[in-house]
């Protein structure tokens, strides 16, 4: 991950910080970049990435300032440099090193303002050698989409559809701004053999490696009503298309906040089956220590073996000490309250029906008891996408629109609790993937809440349906009157069985005629 400030460690950077001021202060008054190219490549902050990590650092290829000098990813240096330059001969550009510098590289020296302005963090490299980094990487990525549906080369392995080069042209740190790459594209068109340059063509290449790498089934493009400048970079112009546009309309944040507290009260439900068996669990744990307790108190002294008695595991079951808890401390992922695909289609008779209309089309028709969902086709490198994705959608404040990103991954992070959830899901042709159940439920579970203000319209009508139901009411019922009063008699009866082991303790060794007759 890129770092979200910069601390200078000498004089010379200190300077050289000054010295760019400076020169942008006096350069950018005349460039309006905020419209046309707003900050869209962001460092993502560690509330995002605290609970994968690895999920947002590319694992071959970094591209663009933030992770371009990265030493894990300085060995494939070279393999870029002759990418780059197999595409300027693809293209038939002017040779030679002069020429390059002085057509190319000034280019995006005079074009360094707006590159700048398309960062999140302070990038701390002059002018040059900002340039020299983004013509590279821009050459490179041009290269791999332009080649994407054959294959090349990799000390090797061929990388063209490699799943991991493929992950990582798809990370928010590692895009490269379009305004690069249109400038990298326009420029070697015009002082190249082929004067017939079309900017439309940069966007299908793009356009075609998004809807290669989605999760989600893309519209056509005559549908989205795009120009071809439209997008910001690559990982924009997937999110785009995902939504449809969708980000132009405002969506339901404004709702009351009683239906959010509706959202809660289903997924108590969901939990009332194992605080039951939970307890019974406990009192079968505290009379198999019991047993043990008999069995050592032959043997031992009285002071020995109440020494020896699990205090802590007892404490632990009667809920007077927590359980664990130097595991608190770390990251617990928390979804959305909603009932799993295998209870709304048990306990509530819902079904679950695919749309051909993307993320438009995710909906619940109460009269059908059917939730459509999207087809998601998931591979190696869809939890890293969706990651990224729901990154940037959070970083442009793009959450609160409908529908969102965010919204979608936790609606289905929210129904899948386990591998069956999954089994109904790819039964249903809504979930295409070779990937295991087990996988994907372990996926989708890792996946934290990110809708925290905005109210999802689609979860709260399921809840309101589900707690309709009779057989939902039953349990509703049985967890407001019989939990707690469970509860209770879990923890008398535990304390009973411990004071009838201490008095049974007692009785062995100084005796107890009345209570057990002479032989005790």
């Amino acid at each position: 991950m890129a770092l979200t400030t910069t601390n200078f460690s000498s004089v010379f950077t200190e300077q050289r910080w000054v010295d760019q001021i400076s020169k942008k202060f006096i350069r950018e008054v005349t460039i309006d970049i905020s419209d046309k190219n707003p900050i869209c490549v962001f460092s993502i902050t560690n509330a995002i990435t605290i609970f994968k990590p690895e999920a947002y650092v590319p694992l071959v290829i970094g591209l663009g300032p933030y992770h371009h000098m990265d030493t894990h990813l300085y060995d494939m240096e070279r393999y870029k440099v002759a990418c780059a330059k197999s595409f300027l001969a693809q293209n038939h550009f002017l040779q030679g090193n002069v020429k390059f510098r002085a057509l190319l590289i000034d280019k995006l020296q005079e074009l360094d303002p707006v590159v700048r302005g398309c960062y999140h963090s302070y990038l701390d490299f002059d002018d040059y050698t900002l340039s020299w980094i983004e013509a590279i990487d821009g050459l490179f990525l041009l290269n791999v989409l332009q080649d994407y549906s054959t294959t090349v080369n990799l000390e090797g392995k061929k990388i063209a559809r490699n799943a991991i080069l493929s992950r990582d042209l798809l990370l928010l740190e590692n895009q490269i701004p379009f305004p690069v790459l249109r400038e990298i594209s326009r420029t070697l068109h015009i002082y190249s053999s082929e004067k017939d340059y079309d900017e439309a063509k940069l966007f299908f290449m793009i356009e075609r490696f998004c809807r290669a790498n989605s999760p989600l089934e893309m519209p056509s493009i005559s549908l989205c009503n795009y120009n071809e400048t439209s997008h910001l970079h690559i990982l924009d112009l997937m999110y785009r298309l995902m939504v449809n546009n969708g980000f132009l309309e405002s969506g339901e944040s404004s709702q009351d906040e009683e239906k959010v507290e509706s959202q809660t009260e289903s997924g108590e439900i969901e939990d009332l089956r194992e605080n039951m068996s939970s307890a019974c669990d406990n009192i079968g744990e505290i009379t198999k220590l019991g047993m043990n307790f008999r069995i050592g108190v032959k043997i031992l002294r009285p002071i020995q073996v109440i020494q020896d008695i699990p205090w802590d595991r007892i404490l632990t079951i009667t809920g007077l000490k927590s359980k664990n808890p130097e595991k608190l401390e770390g990251p617990v992922v928390e979804e959305i309250r909603i009932p799993s695909v295998s209870s709304l289609h048990c306990y509530a008779g819902i079904s679950f029906r695919p749309t051909n209309e993307g993320m438009r089309g995710i909906k619940f028709v109460e009269e059908e008891a059917v939730l459509y969902l999207p087809v998601i086709t998931l591979d190696v490198n869809s939890e890293v996408v969706l990651r990224n994705l729901v990154a940037y959608e959070i970083a442009m404040n793009y959450s609160h629109f409908s529908p969102s990103i965010s919204q979608f991954v936790d609606l289905i992070s929210g129904i899948i609790d386990k591998a069956e959830d999954v089994r109904m899901l790819k039964q249903n042709g809504i979930i295409k993937s070779k990937i295991t159940n087990d996988q994907i439920a372990e996926i989708f579970n890792g996946m934290n809440k990110t809708t925290r203000s905005s109210v999802n319209k689609t979860v709260v009508e399921i809840n309101n349906y589900y707690k309709k139901k009779l057989t939902v009411k039953a349990f509703k019922f049985v967890k407001k009157r019989l939990l707690s009063m469970w509860k209770m008699i879990t923890r008398l009866l535990t304390v009973l069985l411990l004071l009838l082991l201490v008095l049974y303790s007692f009785c062995q060794f100084y005796g107890c005629p009345k209570l057990f007759g002479k032989n005790s």
